[in-house]
């Protein structure tokens, strides 16, 4: 018996780590289930469950679907309606979300307009089902949370599937350093504003009018570009970024000394820089040159850290 209960154990344990790995479908607490099996565009059956004009699905007990109550999940809700296959024209039609989590209830409208697919009933039929609307939410708290879904006003039936997966955060996997060899600055900070000492940042570099900074990365991957300006009279810095000559974006930043004395020394001096900023962008496949321009015409100093980022296991 003991032997028999372990196994069992085991089987569980085995099934929930398949959770990290792959989306796990949720199916509705409701006791009467019309339950739709729907081929997709990938020849891949799914199990839909109805939803009629006076009717709701209700989503409870989602932790029992989970290993690690305390992480963060995704909640994927995929819509679909019946449609003729060889209509022409997009169909309209939407969800009314309720979302409850951690006693904070949030409501939603999402309405969508998609035209015919090739998904249709695993069974044979003399319909299609339109390409699928997509609503994802990011769950925090995953212990009581429920979710309650609708039809929007004027929508026609639904068959809607919700799936479950664990978010994986990323992690910082080391500093990018330039295509040329670059001064690097560590930035002197305190931890809070009580400290006498400080603590040191390194792998930082200095753009202004007159330099730029480039960055020769092999994709597929994610990075960090965390910022700092010199804390002067300018209300913001700002700086642009180029991938392969061809602009992305330009960054705008306001210009507020940090309350926790980051500086460097430049040429002997103290230079008081602002607080961090970041944001991550991903770089595709291949080879990139990705060239970093400070926007400023006064040669304002600002210093920039890239950093490699990959998701956490």
């Amino acid at each position: 018996m003991r032997s028999m209960i372990q196994y069992c154990k085991f089987v569980l344990a085995f099934i929930l780590s398949l959770n990290f790995l792959y989306s796990i479908a949720v199916k509705p607490s409701n006791k009467k289930l019309d339950i739709v099996k729907i081929k997709d565009e990938n020849k891949k059956t799914r199990t839909y469950y109805h939803l009629d004009k006076n009717g709701e699905l209700y989503f409870a007990d989602l932790d029992k679907y989970v290993e690690e109550k305390d992480a963060s999940y995704n909640i994927k809700i995929i819509t679909r309606a019946k449609i003729s296959p060889n209509s022409n024209s997009s169909k309209v039609f939407g969800i009314d979300l309720s979302v409850l989590e951690d006693g904070v209830e949030k409501n939603r409208i999402l309405k969508y307009k998609k035209g015919a697919s090739l998904a249709k009933k695993s069974s044979k039929s003399g319909f299609n089902f339109t390409q699928a609307g997509f609503w994802q939410q990011e769950i925090k708290k995953i212990e009581g949370c429920e979710i309650l879904i609708k039809l929007a006003e004027g929508s026609p039936e639904l068959d809607v599937r919700l799936v479950i997966n664990k978010i994986n955060y990323r992690k910082n996997d080391g500093i990018l350093t330039p295509v040329n060899r670059e001064k690097s600055y560590k930035v002197k900070y305190k931890n809070s504003t009580s400290d006498s000492t400080y603590k040191k940042s390194k792998g930082w570099y200095l753009i202004d009018g007159g330099k730029d900074l480039q960055f020769k990365l092999k994709g597929p991957k994610q990075v960090r570009v965390i910022s700092r300006g010199h804390a002067s009279g300018s209300n913001f810095y700002s700086f642009s970024i180029r991938e392969n000559g061809k602009y992305m974006s330009d960054y705008f930043y306001p210009n507020e000394k940090s309350l926790l004395d980051a500086h460097i020394m430049l040429n002997d001096d103290k230079v008081s820089l602002t607080g961090y900023n970041s944001f991550f962008f991903n770089v595709p496949d291949g080879i990139h040159y990705y060239t970093i321009h400070s926007s400023e015409d006064d040669g304002s100093t600002i210093l920039l850290k890239l950093q490699n980022y990959i998701e956490k296991k």
